[in-house]
């Protein structure tokens, strides 16, 4: 499953385009909020692999050294997928998080 998650992360980073960035204008709430999402997503993969490797026979000041950096991976990831929400609880909707417009009924980008 971990490998799974961590091939689609790599797969939507592989698809940004310089201009467009994932087919979404670079700049807009929803661009910015797809690099936090995904670095998100890279430090919480990262930190389950981690939490199912198989212990070793390591020092205490070793083990004390990992398992502060899982935390630290934890906190980081949460507070990224956090800013994430802050970008996009200041959009009204989806078009407007894309840098679009809306006109009569209609969105335009």
């Amino acid at each position: 499953m971990l490998e799974r998650a961590l091939i689609a992360v790599e797969q939507v980073l592989g698809k940004q385009d310089a201009a467009l960035g994932w087919g979404v204008p670079v700049g807009t709430a929803a661009h910015e909020a797809i690099a936090l999402c995904l670095t998100a997503a890279s430090a919480l993969v990262d930190v389950a692999q981690t939490l199912l490797r198989e212990p070793t026979e390591s020092s205490r000041e070793v083990l004390s050294a990992e398992w502060q950096a899982v935390l630290a991976h934890t906190k980081n990831a949460g507070r990224t997928a956090h800013q994430a929400v802050l970008l996009l609880a200041a959009q009204q909707n989806l078009v407007a998080a894309q840098g679009g417009v809306i006109v009569s009924g209609r969105s335009q980008l």
